[in-house]
Order: C-alpha cells, then structure tokens, then sequence
C-alpha cells in the first residue's frame, strides 16, 4: 500500500489500525503492515528470517517514522545480532543510535532453575524503559528459548497472556519470534495457542529441494482486517528482507502505439513495422535456432537508436556474447564502453527463481533501459519450485510498469522444436510470440521463424527461413512445392530451377514474338501487294472508262457533226430537174 493509500485508509476511521513495517512487499499483502498497538508472532523454522523481519521493522519503523525502539533477546548474544547486521546495506548509525534499544535477556548457560519464574520483572523494567525513552515498538526474539526452559505447558501459556497483557495496557506495537521445529508436539502446542492469543500471525518457512532451497513468508491470520493468506517467497539479500508479492489483479499499464526496431528489417516488415514499444516479446525454440542472436541484435538496435539495453544471460558469459556476435557482423563493444549497453550474466543454478528476480529488478532500478533482452527465461522455471511461473510472469510486470520493451527467450523441452509449446509458460501473456524451429531435409537442418501471436497488430502468417551471415540476420521466403516448405541448399536449388525454367520461358516467349512479329510482316506484304495490285486494276479500269466515254464522246460529236451537215443539205435551194439530193455550186 502506497503514502496515499495509506492516508486515504486513515481518512476511512482505521487511522490506527496497521503501522507499515517498511518491507513493501509484506505491507502489501497484509494491506498496510502489522496491527497497531497489538500482538504479531512470527513463527517459523530456524534460519527463515524471523530476526532479520523483526529488525528490519524496527529499524524501518524508527528511520521512516522516528519512533524509538527496543530490540529483546533470548537467544544470539547482542554482539553477534550486531555482527549479522552489519552484513546488510542498513544505516548502522540508524541502530546505534541513542532511540534504538538492545536488551538481552538470555538466560545465562551457567543458570540453574530451581523452581519456576516469570516475566513480571522484565516487564517491569521494560515498562520503566518505555516511559524513559518513549518507544513504542517492542521485539522479543526467540523468546521460546525461555518459555521452554518452564517445562510446563500451563505456565507457558501463563506467561504468554502475560504478555499480551502487558502489551495491551502499555498500547505499544510488539512482535514476538518463536522458533517451530515441527519434531514435537510442544512446537504445535505453541503454535496453537500463539494463534488464538496474537492479532497477527505470521509463518516463515524454508522449503529446501534438491536444487536448492526457498524462503517464503505466510499472513495465516490478521483479526480485523482482510489480507492475502497465500504464501509468498522471500529474498534474504543485501538489503534484508524482500518480500515478493504477487499482485490478484492484472494493472493496467499504458498502451503505446510506437514501434521499435526488432534489428531484422524482414521481421519488422513481417510485424507491420516491429515490436510494439514497452510490450513484450518470447523466442521460443530448441537449442542453437539463433534465439539469443535475435535477442542480442534486438539489443544492439536500440544501442543504434542511442536507448540503453540491458542483457541477461543465464548460459553465457558477457565476453562470450560480445565473442559470437562478432560472427554476424555485431561489434557490441562500443556501445558497452559507451555505457548504452549492459550484459549481465547469471548462472541459474546456485539461486532460487525469486533470489534472480530481486537481482534483475536491482539491474532495472540502476540502469533504466529502455529495453530488455532475458536470455533464456526459462532458466527461471525449476520444476521444484513452487513460485517459478509466477515469478516470470512478475518480471514481465515489472517491466511493463516501466515502460520497458521486452524480449525474452525459451527453451522447448522437446529438441524436435515442431510442437509450438512454450516451456517458460509465459506464451500467454506475452504479447508477441516468435516460434524458431529446424527444418531437416536432404541432409542438412535450417532454421524457420514463424510468428505464432501478436497483440494488438497486424501480422504475416508466412513461414521465413532464418539465415545468419556475415552481415547479421536475414529472413528469406521459403518455397513450397506439392505441400513442402524447402529451405537451404533445396531452396537454392528450387530458385535456379525455377530462374532456369524462367529464362527458357523467356527465351519461348521470344521465339513466339518473332515468329508472330514475321507472320505479321508476311501478311502485310500480301495487303501490300493485293493493294498495289488493287490500285493497278482500279487505274485500268479507270483508263477503260475514259477511253470507253471518250470513244463515246467522239462517236456523239461525229454524229452530231453528220446530223449537221445532213441539216445544210437540207436547208439549200433544189437543183434544176428538182433533184434535191444534188448538191448546188455556188459559183
């Protein structure tokens, strides 16, 4: 719970309800920290952190809120408490100083009990020393060390009420550390009763497996108030506790609409321009399909764009990394001098999945990358562990909450890599999914990328070939022939084949054109010639029909001259013996 809620709780009439222990993963799944001015047991198996919660509350309690404190003892001498503490990153001057109160109240080893005793008179010196400094936070520290030396379960539970009694009149905020062994039923008795009496219970448990061992903290009740009483792990690190909580609802994150770079122009093209900006993205694959040089080239384009990359690698070394890149044309040491990129290599073993998870967050809060390569996640996911899937899915919250881009890889269980199951569970919310796979035909494995998902944005549903070369990483588009996707020297084979088969295509087309192109010309001689011979025969027939109208003209005016001299015949005086047929001689 943050400040304002906090606040807005107080506002509601539960103003002293809760005080925060300053461990924020705790303050969130008990809402708000430990009751005030009540009982809290923290019980728990020796080693699951039960001290270094209950230091840690007070010295947030007295750094944050200035409330003075007194720290009570029944077991680790004073010296080797300080000692422990020293090996956290806390203020040392927080718990020397003059409002911070060790008590030790060990029974000595050289004691002996002659008869039964109490807590009256610790109590009453408590209660002079809370007048005398004001303090109103109280631990009493493995006080079953001296609840058991009563060998008496009823003057146990005498001494217990006597406590909450004292608690209650004195209205300060205690905590009491019981150690429960689980081997005797006086441990269950304990812890029984120390149920019903306290406000607060809180179980730490070590769960040890074969691989390693998880701390987990448990709320197993909080009279008055609502809590989330599933257990969740604990971190014992450099700063003390750290709680992981895991959030019952989904948060809402803002969206974005931007694109950035997969480093793979293909791929962005593939994915209508990339990545989307703070979403995040899984690589799925069998060993060696190039799931880490995907991520790396990721990395290596936001370097080029001048944002900060972080690297985690779980199976490589950051000069390994830097080494193989070099192979497809990645020269990463600039932008690791330049500070733009940061590798950081883990090994998965030797660290549970929530102890990775506080270590990648520490990388996140002192580098503030834009974007993020986790190579390969499923590192994270052990089989034994019970937190494993929820810790990914974690990551990938924390990350969105900080607006930044991520890419992660898996490793499939099986080596086929034909089955689309993604091993780091975490396919369904990731937003992008990238499926790399071998393809084995005539002897020889090729990679092939298929984009399984993408929220939000268009995308192609083709199968790539994925070819790494001197110059980085290239998708090409794969043939398919009779129902077979062919790739590698088949594919090659396939494009001269098929480049064969288009230039005598080609070259056919061509022969058709010129024969096509001479049928052509052929018959546009015979037009050439039937016209010529056309215009010929119109010219003799045009010569026929002059010469015939000419012949028909002069055979008119012959005519007509004959009619005319028929007509002066005819139109002169009669010869003598009336022989008009004479002609006269004029003379």
């Amino acid at each position: 719970m943050s400040a304002s809620d906090h606040g807005a709780a107080e506002a509601r009439g539960r103003a002293n309800s809760k005080v925060a222990t300053g461990i924020v993963g705790f303050d969130e799944i008990s809402g708000g920290g430990l009751p005030k001015n009540r009982l809290t047991a923290v019980v728990g198996s020796a080693g699951a952190g039960k001290t270094v919660f209950a230091l840690q509350t007070l010295k947030n309690r007295l750094a944050d809120r200035g409330e003075p404190c007194i720290f009570v003892t029944f077991e680790e001498p004073i010296d080797r408490i300080r000692s422990n503490v020293a090996s956290f990153d806390w203020d040392v001057d927080t718990l020397e100083s003059d409002r911070f109160h060790f008590i030790d109240a060990r029974i000595p080893d050289d004691a002996v009990v002659t008869g039964a005793f109490d807590l009256a008179g610790l109590l009453a010196g408590l209660s002079a020393l809370l007048v005398e400094t004001g303090a109103r936070n109280v631990v009493f520290d493995g006080i079953d060390m001296l609840l058991s030396s009563l060998k008496d379960e009823r003057l146990e539970r005498q001494e217990l009420l006597r406590l909450d009694s004292w608690i209650k009149r004195s209205e300060i905020s205690a905590i009491v550390t019981v150690k429960i062994f689980g081997a005797g039923d006086r441990d269950q008795i304990r812890a029984d009763f120390l149920q019903y009496m306290t406000d607060c219970l809180v179980i730490m448990a070590e769960i040890v497996t074969a691989t390693g061992s998880s701390r987990t903290i448990r709320i197993a009740k909080f009279r008055g108030s609502g809590f989330s009483g599933n257990p969740v792990p604990v971190v014992m690190g450099a700063s003390g506790i750290d709680v992981i909580a895991f959030k019952d609802v989904r948060v809402g994150y803002p969206t974005y609409t931007g694109r950035v770079s997969s480093g793979v122009p293909r791929l962005d093209a593939l994915l209508n321009g990339g990545y989307l900006r703070g979403s995040s993205t899984l690589i799925s694959g069998s060993p060696g399909t190039s799931k880490t040089s995907l991520g790396v080239t990721f990395a290596f384009a936001a370097c080029e764009r001048g944002e900060h990359a972080v690297v985690i690698s779980f199976d490589e070394s950051g000069a390994q990394i830097v080494g193989n890149m070099l192979s497809i044309g990645m020269n990463l040491t600039p932008h690791i001098e330049s500070g733009l990129l940061t590798i950081v290599s883990f090994l998965s073993t030797g660290r549970s999945p929530e102890e990775h998870f506080v270590a990648i967050r520490n990388v996140l809060e002192t580098h503030h990358p834009k974007c993020l390569v986790i190579d390969p996640i499923s590192a994270l996911l052990k089989s034994d562990y019970p937190f494993s899937a929820m810790i990914c899915e974690s990551l990938l919250d924390l990350a969105k909450s900080q607006e930044i881009s991520v890419v992660c890889s898996s490793l499939l269980d099986q080596v086929s890599g034909t089955t689309e199951l993604s091993a780091s569970q975490i396919s369904t919310i990731a937003d992008t999914w990238l499926h790399v796979s071998y393809v084995a035909r005539d002897g020889e494995r090729n990679r092939a990328l298929t984009i399984v998902k993408s929220r939000g944005t268009g995308h192609s549903n083709q199968v790539r070939e994925l070819v790494l070369g001197t110059s980085g990483i290239d998708l090409v588009d794969v043939y398919v022939a009779e129902g077979e996707v062919l790739m590698g020297s088949a594919r090659a084979q396939k494009e001269v084949a098929v480049k064969r088969l288009h230039v005598l295509q080609e070259i056919a087309a061509e022969r058709q054109r010129l024969s096509l192109e001479r049928q052509i010309a052929e018959a546009r001689a015979h037009v050439e010639a039937a016209n010529l011979e056309l215009g010929w025969k119109q010219k003799e027939v045009d010569l026929l029909i002059a010469s015939e109208q000419s012949r028909l003209e002069t055979s008119q005016i012959d005519a007509n001259e004959r009619l005319s001299l028929r007509r002066v015949d005819d139109d002169g005086p009669l010869a003598e013996g009336g022989n008009t047929n004479v002609p006269v001689n004029p003379r």
